[in-house]
């Protein structure tokens, strides 16, 4: 560090112990789950000798309980945050649009049953550390996204999906409250960029620059009464309309993040406030014409942000096109 320029610490106040130990591609890949914990505890140890007040997060693993039962029952006096990884492989799972799009609703849930699994964990082996979860990889992975570069350039479904992702990690912010996208630039990107010097903006990232509007705030209930239809793949009704919502104190003001899933219909939706009295309605969104549109190099602005703005009085209805992303601001 010192070598490099950085003459003081760098106060690094939370640390993953290794990344995806199960998997024989890592440095540091472990045969099974009792080793693993076993070096998770080894580098807590040395690592809180040096600070105390550090957090730490260990390796858990989204389909197999038995692993993340190890991890919590041994490090579990270590740890702060047990990671999931969730990537829908679109070769595999989500072949379809209405399949792809319901994914972040067995998402949701197989988060919940994680966190409930680590609690039934600590209750049994008498853990008492507090133990939540690190959502630290999530996305869609197309096939033609290979080694080494994992390149894919997204479309408004995935877009779609992203923003369902994003509903349920609002709505499950207490047991997730960590939570990143996999990845940024060029690798399973949000951004594609080019020797030139050119950038394409994916509709992934226009649906995270909607999302980021309200970094901070409280997440209150919001309810949808929508119309289902039938996903073949996991066998589960889905609700065509998905709704987040986080009430910003300092503002005084309340986003509403509404996901239409329908392909072809728009939806009129009317809003009802209880609690709260505002006076204008700014509505953007992002839909594009046809769920695979996408932004390219050579048409970087097929797929944009839209804005309006209206008055609002007790109520409003407010039609939503298909297949869109929706942020309604209430102030």
């Amino acid at each position: 560090r010192k070598r490099y320029g950085g003459r003081e610490p760098y106060n690094v106040r939370l640390w993953g112990i290794g990344n995806e130990l199960w998997g024989r591609w890592q440095v540091g890949f472990c045969r099974d789950a009792e080793e693993c914990a076993w070096r998770t505890v080894q580098f807590a140890d040395h690592m809180k000798r040096v600070d105390p007040s550090i957090k730490l997060v260990a390796v858990g693993v989204d389909y197999d309980p038995e692993w993340n039962i190890d991890m919590v029952r041994i490090a579990g006096g270590y740890i702060d945050y047990l990671s999931i990884h969730t990537y829908i492989s679109v070769n595999r799972q989500g072949k379809t649009y209405e399949d792809l799009v319901a994914w972040p609703i067995a998402i949701e849930e197989n988060l919940k049953h994680i966190y409930i699994l680590i609690e039934q964990t600590r209750a049994r082996y008498g853990v008492k550390r507090d133990i939540r979860i690190a959502f630290d990889e999530w996305n869609v992975w197309y096939p033609e996204a290979q080694p080494p570069y994992l390149t894919q350039i997204t479309s408004v479904k995935d877009a779609i999906f992203t923003a369902l992702v994003l509903n349920a990690l609002q709505r499950l912010s207490k047991i997730v409250p960590i939570a990143t996208f996999a990845q940024t630039v060029n690798v399973l990107p949000l951004i594609v960029v080019d020797d030139e010097g050119r950038m394409v903006l994916t509709p992934q990232y226009l649906t995270f620059k909607l999302y980021t509007e309200a970094y901070e705030g409280d997440v209150v209930e919001a309810k949808a009464l929508s119309d289902v239809y039938r996903s073949s793949e996991l066998d589960i009704n889905v609700p065509y309309i998905d709704v987040s919502a986080v009430y910003s104190r300092d503002e005084k003001g309340l986003r509403l993040y509404i996901v239409n899933r329908n392909r072809d219909e728009e939806a009129e939706i009317e809003l009802k406030i209880k609690g709260f009295t505002p006076t204008t309605l700014i509505h953007k969104w992002v839909s594009g014409e046809d769920i695979n549109d996408k932004n390219t190099f050579e048409n970087p602005d097929k797929v944009k942000t839209i804005e309006r703005k209206y008055s609002f009085t007790t109520s409003k209805t407010i039609k939503l096109s298909p297949h869109s992303i929706n942020i309604i601001h209430l102030s």
